[in-house]
């Protein structure tokens, strides 16, 4: 029997890095702008809604309702988990269907998710003294031109509630803290 051993070398290790990376990588989550890219062009156009729990700062998975008036689609609700749209359904929030939400301006987003998390855990240290563990998105914009808005639940790491913060998406300007 003809038996054939395999020293590691620089190469090897190399390989093993660029996997355990990768790895890494798929398992880290995703941004809400970086979810929706995951959307077909014909939806991330009409995102009237974008939401998540448990962001720390990337939640497992997206929630965008998306209202589709070019078609026959209406209302829709779709969950994006690592860039793949794994449920997609018509939505029955009335709140949307009845409501004044508006298109998210996707290009007007200039402060992500992860930024929003970052202004949050800020705020959460310095007028709450405490530390944050875990965030509930909302991303919203109400009226044509008016400014994507995003609403943070904040929780600290026993997922007791510590308070709303609202930004500015565009900036990151804090405009509510309670």
């Amino acid at each position: 029997m003809n038996t054939h051993r395999v020293t590691p070398t620089k190469n090897h290790s190399l390989l093993a890095l660029v996997l355990l990376f990768a790895c890494a990588t798929a398992e880290a989550g995703q941004s809400a702008k970086q979810a929706a890219f995951s959307l077909p062009d014909r939806y991330r156009e009409s995102i009237v809604k974008i939401s998540a729990d448990n962001g720390t700062p990337d939640p497992k998975d997206w929630f965008f309702v998306c209202r589709a008036s070019h078609s026959a689609d209406g209302i829709l609700s779709i969950t994006v988990r690592n860039g793949k749209i794994i449920q997609q359904k018509p939505s029955l929030d009335l709140r949307v269907a009845l409501g004044n939400y508006s298109k998210i301006n996707l290009s007007k987003v200039l402060v992500d998710s992860r930024g929003a998390f970052a202004v949050a855990q800020r705020y959460v240290s310095q007028e709450k003294g405490a530390t944050l563990g875990n965030v509930s998105y909302l991303l919203q914009q109400s009226g044509e031109d008016a400014e994507p808005i995003w609403s943070i639940w904040c929780y600290d790491p026993s997922v007791k509630y510590l308070g709303l913060l609202k930004l500015m998406a565009s900036t990151g300007d804090v405009i509510l803290w309670e």
